[in-house]
């Protein structure tokens, strides 16, 4: 009778009953009938026979193999459990995307903020008396004062004014009296504008008066008050010149 043995698969800890052609057949290599690795039986090889004689003890065979796979191979343990199980841990914890869109929109919003407030305190607000004319600026200003409760200037074109009817008359006492009729053609209300008149003499010299404001030749009027689209004012004033014969002159209008 070919004498028994017992090896265990060291991949899935299987113990297997195997007999001394199966040893011969392979060089003692094996193919474990549970996770079909290949494994080399003389590893964990244990004399059934031999082990079977030393168990005086039992009754049956059976009993004695028992005995002996019970002494041969070791009970798995908790750590040994642990080389044989492992658990599916995430390093990393599940990130809530709704969570993450609100921090980005909330971080995008307060970076725009920041970068139109910086531009406004660095360039649009030194700058608005000029940029608050323009068209394409002023909606903007609009909005911003608005917002932070500051006063815009009156919105203001030289050429959406006309002037007519201009005449320059020498006083008794020498001054110079100009009367005029001034027109808004745009389509909103401006303000008064400065004045100057220029003479000239034959030989094409010219002489300008100083620039006056609103207050100075308008003085029986609120001079912040606007010209209505479409509006014409008679403007009159007096002003001194050295020159006393002219042949020309004409009316500058200033913002």
């Amino acid at each position: 009778m070919s004498e028994t043995f017992l090896t265990n698969c060291p991949h899935c800890k299987s113990v297997f009953k195997l007999r001394r052609e199966h040893l011969e057949v392979a060089s003692g290599h094996v193919r474990c009938g549970n996770c079909h690795s290949l494994f080399l039986a003389t590893d964990s090889l244990v004399s059934l026979d031999k082990e079977s004689q030393k168990a005086q003890m039992s009754d049956t065979i059976e009993e004695a193999e028992e005995q002996v796979v019970s002494k041969s191979i070791p009970e798995l343990t908790e750590i040994d459990k642990s080389e044989h199980y492992q658990l599916d841990v995430d390093d990393e914890p599940e990130v809530n995307s709704d969570s993450s869109t609100l921090k980005w929109m909330f971080y995008s919003l307060s970076g725009l903020i920041l970068i139109y407030l910086a531009i406004w305190f660095f360039y649009l607000w030194p700058n608005k008396n000029a940029l608050a004319q323009d068209p394409s600026w002023r909606p903007m200003y609009q909005f911003s004062c608005s917002i932070f409760g500051c006063q815009l200037a009156p919105r203001q074109d030289i050429a959406q004014y006309r002037v007519n009817a201009i005449e320059v008359n020498i006083t008794r006492s020498g001054q110079k009296e100009v009367s005029m009729v001034l027109k808004n053609v745009a389509n909103f209300a401006q303000p008064y504008p400065k004045v100057r008149v220029i003479l000239s003499d034959i030989k094409g010299n010219q002489f300008p008066s100083p620039t006056y404001k609103p207050q100075h030749y308008l003085p029986e009027l609120n001079h912040n008050d606007l010209i209505k689209p479409n509006q014409s004012v008679h403007i009159a004033f007096t002003f001194t010149n050295e020159i006393s014969d002219y042949s020309g002159y004409q009316v500058e209008l200033v913002k």
